[in-house]
């Protein structure tokens, strides 16, 4: 008998139930449906049979169903199997198209079609500078990424023209820093940190090199690996000389000998380097495009600058026993130079040679103590003739201490009331000597004065400073041409005096000068009172009108 001809006839319901209830066995195009599924009535029935006493007229078609259901519940696992198969199949299927789809869109997208020099740049674009900066995140992850360049990895994992592009391009690889003073933390083999280095300066070929290298800390090793592993990474940064760029080297540990170190040769590359070094690392340097050098250390470990071609050196001085004698490097033709001394054990040198320079822009950052033999042999020795800028400020907490009397004579040697047009004072200094110090500066445009706070109090910016400064017609006014007016300041002094200082200036330079406009601006210390608001207003109002510049800001 046909299996489901035998299924309908066995599950006949009770007299008591239409016939025409009974669901005819179906299949569907995805599987079946089992005849022995209740319809909506038949299952009331039965629900009603149960919470009654009744039993039912006909239970021979209830028994049929229990038989029968155990295969039928058997098909329905089967076709769950293969239905969660097929699903599996399609889910699949779908995500290998939508793959498919993901990689064809690729192809056609404008990104695809850059040219490779173009994507090259872009992956440059993508270097993080902040975690490159040597002495920041000392970490032996940190180094690890630095040296195997892990952004380049990461970017080379993308398709094998990214791979290409980001392991073949040397620009790519020509920004290094190395930092051996965690080295010992890594918990790497010292071969593969040397590896490391040694094939990102390989992939850099020829291109020009920016490299950051701090090379101390072996010690932890010991001495013998200590020495081993310096002479190492300085080889391999003498080797790549002629590739040097940008250079920042901070190396403490000696190498084990100094042929480490012969002549690199000439640096047709080199344009910015800043050594810090305890013993003369490079006897001389030949480098015609160098525009700025920056020196840690004792000033006889200074290498030879005699090319001339400088716009920018700084100095910063080590020295056991303080020397003026690096100002010689003032000789060179440069345009800019910052000297930062602690001169506070200075002791008169017998034979230190004037120095007469054609310096444009000069900054010095001292720490002098009370030592005024220090300052005094500072200014006796300098003769500035095309000076255009003098900073003057400290390097500590406490300024240094200003001579009058030997600035003057500077001034009067290097004829300042002819070229110098900027001034910078933060020094122990009364408001007097100021004054007398800006007598002889005619052709001043831009001066800045600085109160010191705290346990080295020092208040310049008085009341008396102020009635110095104004400017009154058809007299000797002191620095007649000031174009521009900074104070760091506790604001002690009377605000109607600050108001008639900088509407002198508005006038001239509005009425004399012809340029109309005079900036002014005040940067108070925390702490300090504000400027009246009756001050503020008469401020305003030349704002307003266009003459004036006018700024005051909380110094931090």
């Amino acid at each position: 008998m046909d299996y489901y001809r035998w299924c309908k006839s066995t599950t006949s319901l009770p007299a008591s139930m239409d016939s025409s209830e009974v669901k005819p066995a179906r299949r569907t195009e995805s599987g079946f449906t089992s005849p022995l599924l209740p319809t909506p009535a038949q299952i009331a029935n039965i629900h009603r049979i149960t919470r009654s006493a009744i039993l039912p007229p006909n239970p021979s078609s209830l028994r049929a169903t229990v038989s029968l259901a155990g295969t039928e519940l058997a098909r329905y696992d089967s076709e769950i199997d293969r239905l969660e198969k097929e699903l599996a199949r399609l889910d699949s299927e779908r995500k290998l198209l939508v793959s498919y789809s993901d990689h064809c869109r690729s192809v056609l997208s404008a990104l695809h079609r850059l040219p490779n020099e173009l994507l090259a740049h872009i992956f440059d674009l993508c270097f993080p500078y902040s975690q490159y900066q040597l002495g920041k995140y000392l970490t032996p992850k940190a180094e690890l990424r630095r040296l195997s360049h892990d952004h380049l990895l990461q970017l080379g994992q993308v398709s094998c023209r990214w791979h290409r592009i980001a392991h073949e391009t040397p620009k790519l690889w020509s920004k290094i820093t190395v930092n051996t003073s965690i080295w010992y933390k890594c918990r790497r083999p010292s071969k593969l940190l040397i590896d490391l280095l040694e094939s990102a300066l390989h992939r850099g070929g020829n291109h020009a090199l920016d490299l950051q290298a701090g090379i101390t800390g072996f010690r932890e090793y010991g001495a013998p690996f200590h020495q081993l592993m310096s002479n190492t990474v300085y080889q391999l940064i003498l080797k790549n000389a002629h590739r040097w760029r940008h250079v920042r080297i901070r190396a403490y540990d000696r190498p084990l000998s100094d042929c480490v170190f012969e002549a690199p040769g000439r640096l047709d590359n080199l344009e910015t380097l800043d050594l810090e070094v305890r013993w003369k690392m490079l006897a001389s340097l030949e480098a015609p495009r160098l525009r700025q050098f920056t020196f840690h250390g004792a000033a006889n470990n200074m290498p030879d600058l005699s090319s001339g071609q400088l716009r920018r050196c700084k100095y910063y001085s080590q020295d056991r026993t303080p020397t003026l004698s690096p100002l010689s490097l003032l000789l060179n033709d440069t345009a800019t130079f910052y000297f930062n001394f602690d001169l506070s054990s200075y002791v008169a040198e017998e034979a230190l040679p004037s120095v007469s320079s054609d310096v444009q822009n000069i900054e010095f950052e001292v720490h002098s103590g009370d030592n005024s033999i220090a300052i005094e042999s500072l200014f006796d020795t300098l003769t500035l003739p095309c000076l255009h800028s003098f900073k003057y400020r400290p390097s500590h907490s406490d300024p240094p201490i200003w001579s009058t009397d030997r600035f003057l004579a500077l001034a009067h040697r290097s004829k300042f009331d002819t070229h110098l047009v900027s001034l910078s004072v933060h020094a122990k200094v009364t408001d007097e000597e100021l004054l007398s110090s800006l007598a002889v500066l005619s052709r001043l445009e831009r001066f800045v004065v600085v109160d010191t706070r705290g346990e080295f109090e020092n208040v310049v910016v008085t009341d008396n400073l102020l009635r110095g400064l104004l400017y009154v017609p058809r007299t000797s006014t002191i620095v007649p041409n000031l174009r521009i007016l900074i104070f760091r300041t506790e604001l002690q002094f009377t605000d109607s005096l600050y108001v008639d200082l900088v509407a002198s200036r508005v006038e001239k330079s509005r009425n004399v000068d012809g340029s109309g406009v005079f900036s002014a601006t005040i940067r108070r210390w925390k702490g300090s009172r504000r400027l009246s608001s009756e001050t503020r207003e008469k401020l305003a109002t030349f704002v307003t009108e266009g003459t004036l510049l006018f700024r005051s800001l909380l110094e931090k």
